[in-house]
């Protein structure tokens, strides 16, 4: 008989869960419950579908409560990815989603979120206007003669301005965030807490690390964090100073990362969600990556209530100009209290 179990914390059982499960995404790693725990307080939900003991099915939550944006529950906020993996034709879909719509009217949420890969055999709408931009790797050569010409120039063209990419650890954090929290402020997006990322890479070592571009004279003018997870590579942070964009620090990055996936065996490298008529989307495109379109569920459990943010953010057009007027420091100072209350 399969039972539905809630628990703030799991053992090593659920990620050799997630291990071995064909649909499972980094996003359902147990770590990431504690990094937005202990970066934002924030409180971790695991639901577990077992059957005589043995887990088949798991969907990890995450109780978000904000009086600007309104209480989420989501599955999982920051990320691309999470939502419910379970053993298939047996139900279990539909037992977890029923236990998080009752978690989530117990925790007063107005929504239930669930950022699936896959499509998912539940009653409710799914999204089709973000997609993911995966490129498949295969032989460095052959990734390299497939790129646009002026993908290979535009890299040429950062190596002979002596830019190199070097692969870090946490040691390389203030780097990163350096850029990336500038790059935030330029975009309108008020920035994560460097305690965020500094979580991320304690919780989970070998799956998130840094990639830094520096210039001749050793400046970090491009930084990313990527995710590692089976034969994939994911890119969801990823910033460049744009007083250096002449330099093509986006591009020394990008194919530094394709030449490492290609050299080490990953088959597919996720650059990352974007709305279909994005800029962002034609900058993917253009390095090859194919769109695949995220199936993610919305159910609204507050009749009347506003959208959450990642859903629409046209109510928040106006802040999103004015925040790209802030200071940096101010932006740095406050950024973090606001970006901890918006999931997307």
């Amino acid at each position: 008989m399969i039972r539905i179990l809630r628990t703030s914390d799991v053992d090593k059982s659920w990620d050799r869960f997630v291990e071995r499960h064909a649909s499972s995404t980094v996003a359902h790693l147990s770590g990431w419950g504690r990094v937005v725990q202990r970066a934002y307080g924030h409180e971790p939900i695991y639901l577990t579908a077992e059957d005589a003991g043995e887990i088949v099915g798991a969907l990890p939550l995450v109780m978000i409560r904000s009086r600007i944006f309104g209480h989420r529950l989501a599955s999982m906020p920051f990320l691309d990815y999470g939502g419910i993996v379970a053993e298939p034709n047996r139900g279990i879909e539909t037992r977890l989603v029923d236990t998080a719509l009752g978690v989530a009217r117990d925790l007063g949420a107005h929504s239930l979120g669930l950022r699936q890969l896959e499509p998912t055999p539940l009653p409710y709408p799914t999204a089709e206007d973000r997609v993911t931009m995966l490129l498949t790797l295969t032989a460095e050569d052959a990734v390299w003669k497939a790129l646009p010409s002026e993908r290979r120039n535009r890299v040429r063209k950062g190596e002979k301005n002596g830019l190199t990419a070097h692969w870090c650890g946490t040691e390389a954090l203030e780097e990163f965030y350096q850029v990336f929290a500038v790059n935030m402020r330029d975009l309108g997006s008020p920035v994560h807490s460097r305690a965020y990322f500094r979580a991320m890479l304690d919780e989970l070592p070998g799956t998130a690390r840094i990639l830094i571009v520096r210039d001749t004279p050793g400046r970090a003018i491009g930084a990313a964090i990527c995710l590692f997870f089976r034969d994939a590579i994911m890119v969801p942070w990823v910033s460049s100073l744009r007083d250096a964009f002449s330099l093509c620090p986006n591009f020394v990055l990008y194919w530094e990362v394709i030449r490492f996936g290609c050299r080490n065996g990953y088959r597919v490298l996720d650059l990352g969600r974007s709305f279909k008529n994005a800029g962002t989307f034609e900058f993917k495109r253009q390095w090859g990556a194919e769109p695949y379109v995220l199936p993610w569920m919305f159910v609204d459990l507050a009749p009347g209530a506003a959208p959450s943010v990642e859903r629409d953010r046209s109510r928040y057009e106006r802040m999103i100009e004015l925040w790209k007027r802030v200071p940096v420091p101010i932006a740095n100072a406050v950024g973090p209290w606001i970006r901890r209350q918006v999931p997307n």
